[in-house]
């Protein structure tokens, strides 16, 4: 028995020893599974930058909080700053999840990374928030943004304050809420339109004030773009354009009670603007002429088609070549051509430039002007009449010494030898004799040709040799010199040729008559053309006659006034128009020693400058 007992012992022992080796053998097992467990834990942790924890909690407060989180979640998050080992102040993100190992002790095993670089990022994007709000909530615009599905996510105090209503209330489509019912379709439709097509726009309706007015509003929004080109929504910002639109509206209720035409035209030429006797003196209605180019109305309002109207306003409005009417032809629907008088005025809106035109209907003068041409033409061809002996012996020497040539031409061919040389000087001769024919006949024909005013850039000195030459057989006769004296480098005038030549040509004839009672030696003429300012240019006729009385002097510009026996008294009157008419003045003056003197002026100009009657008042 005692034998059986001890075998028995000893195999417990060795069973007892068995299951503790196998025992030890399973924990060193797991104790080596959890080493290589938690290096790969500690690796991934290192890698992604996090840090493991895990904590006892024993104090009471502590442990409840815990035990509540628990209860609660699972796990969970929290951020905390921490103060690593260089001493700096950084923020850790925790995740940790708690259980309880016995009734009294608490373990919370978690994971921390390092956040600092999010905290900045958040940080510096509440301040960017904040900053916007600030300046949003004190500018004295409304400001609105939308995201990219077209609703609206922000407005700022001034709209809240504007409207009477909350964020919330305003918030997507809230805002439309207040717009005036006959301006919300076609708010909505621009707003969907240019929203689609990620373009800027701008808009005015009416909104409803926090007093249940409505007012009217200049809405401009742009899109918004993220940095990686990502559309993002829109931006808008709404002035109060109220006061603005009482005063359009009062200026254009004044203007429809104006007597004369109104144009508003914008800085590329297009008409803006028209009033109601605008309609009736062109025959368009207003829906016709807005947008338009105001040249379909009067060709030369802009000048010519060598400036954009761009250009020309911007010019007109910093020389302040404006304000002084000019005569221009413009044209009805109905395709007729009439006279208007012009006044122009630039009008200046931030950066842009617009043109007011005032149209004055100037038919009848157009009338007056017709027949003031037809006149002066008649008054050209009587003058060519009056000199019809001197001109055929301008033309008679020419032509005469164009025959004699011919015939000794003639004679030389028919001899046995030739001379071929004296025959080239002959006809030489006889072209030279025609050039000066055919040059006599063209200054008559300029002169007593009928048409139109043909406005051009001109050398006042060429026009005004050109008279002396043709007067120059007329003179002879006289017994008449001409004297020229011409400042050098004289600028251009701008002006019809031949009728500023019929004045010179009245001017030197008067001259003639009136020294003809005078000795030979005293009948000379002297022509004077000088500068008499930077923009004026001075033509003067002396003669050495009796000079005028004071009788003459006040009535010698009045029509059929006339102190000769022949003749209708038109010529003074007529070319005191024709110089009017070219923006100058003509005026006489009893000269100090002996004679009379008559003066005109003409302004400088050139090619640049728009073609147009401009007849002084």
């Amino acid at each position: 028995m005692t034998m059986v007992l001890a075998a028995a012992a000893i195999v417990l022992e060795a069973v007892f020893i068995m299951l503790l080796l196998i025992r030890q053998a399973r924990r060193r097992h797991a104790e080596q599974e959890w080493a290589t467990s938690r290096a790969c834990m500690n690796a991934t942790a290192e890698s992604a930058n996090t840090g493991m924890s895990g904590w006892h909690v024993k104090l009471d407060k502590v442990r409840e909080t815990v035990r509540r989180a628990s209860q609660r979640t699972p796990g969970f998050l929290k951020e905390y700053c921490a103060t690593p080992a260089d001493g700096r102040i950084g923020w850790v993100a925790t995740c940790e999840r708690g259980h309880h190992a016995r009734e009294r002790e608490a373990k919370v095993p978690g994971a921390s990374i390092d956040v600092i670089e999010r905290k900045r990022v958040e940080e510096s994007l509440r301040e960017s928030e904040a900053r916007f709000r600030a300046m949003a909530d004190t500018a004295p615009v409304m400001i609105w943004m939308s995201d990219p599905a077209r609703l609206c996510t922000f407005f700022n105090k001034p709209w809240l304050d504007f409207t009477g209503r909350t964020l919330e209330q305003e918030m997507g489509n809230g805002w439309s809420e207040g717009v005036h019912p006959d301006d919300l379709g076609r708010c909505l439709d621009v707003y969907v339109t240019s929203f689609d097509a990620r373009k800027d726009f701008t808009m005015e309706y009416r909104l409803r004030r926090r007093d249940g007015e409505y007012c009217w509003i200049l809405d401009t929004g742009v899109p918004r773009v993220g940095d990686d080109g990502t559309f993002l929504g829109y931006i808008g910002s709404c002035i109060d354009i109220t006061d603005r639109r009482q005063v359009e509206e009062k200026f254009r209720r004044a203007l429809e009670f104006l007597p004369i035409a109104i144009l508003m035209v914008d800085q590329q030429g297009r008409i803006v603007l028209a009033n109601e006797k605008t309609e009736r003196l062109f025959g368009y209605r207003r829906e016709e002429l807005s947008g338009k180019p105001a040249t379909m109305l009067v060709s030369q309002l802009l000048g010519g088609s060598d400036s954009t109207p761009q250009a020309t306003l911007c010019r007109m409005a910093q020389s302040g070549a404006v304000g002084a009417p000019r005569d221009l032809f413009a044209r009805r629907k109905d395709g007729t051509e009439f006279l208007i008088e012009a006044g122009l005025n630039t009008l200046r809106f931030e950066d842009e430039v617009a043109l007011l035109a005032v149209i004055v209907d100037r038919s009848e003068r157009y009338e007056l002007y017709r027949n003031q041409q037809e006149l002066a033409h008649v008054t050209r061809v009587s003058t060519m009449g009056e000199l019809a002996a001197s001109l055929a012996h301008e033309l008679n020497q020419p032509l005469t010494a164009i025959q004699i040539n011919a015939q000794a031409a003639q004679r030389f061919m028919a001899t046995d030898a030739v001379d071929l040389a004296e025959v080239r000087e002959i006809l030489k001769d006889i072209v030279q004799d025609n050039d000066r024919a055919s040059e006599v006949i063209r200054r008559i024909r300029a002169l007593v040709k009928k048409g139109e005013r043909e406005i051009a850039s001109l050398d006042p000195a060429a026009v005004i040799r050109d008279v002396v030459l043709l007067l120059h057989s007329d003179a002879i006769l006289r017994g008449v010199r001409v004297s020229l004296d011409i400042d050098a480098n004289l600028p251009t005038v701008r002006g019809d040729k031949v009728q500023l030549q019929q004045v010179m040509l009245n001017l030197l004839l008067n001259a003639f008559d009136a020294m003809e009672s005078r000795p030979a030696s005293d009948r000379v003429v002297a022509v004077f053309i000088t500068l008499e300012s930077p923009r004026i240019v001075r033509v003067a006729v002396r003669d050495r006659g009796p000079g005028l009385s004071s009788d003459q002097l006040a009535m010698i510009f009045k029509p059929f006034f006339t102190s000769k026996r022949e003749g209708l008294g038109l010529g003074l009157s007529i070319s005191r128009s024709i110089i009017e008419m070219h923006g100058g003045r003509l005026w006489a003056e009893n000269s100090a020693d002996q004679g009379a003197t008559f003066y005109f002026t003409l302004p400088v100009g050139d090619a640049t400058q728009p073609d147009g009657l401009q007849p002084q008042p």
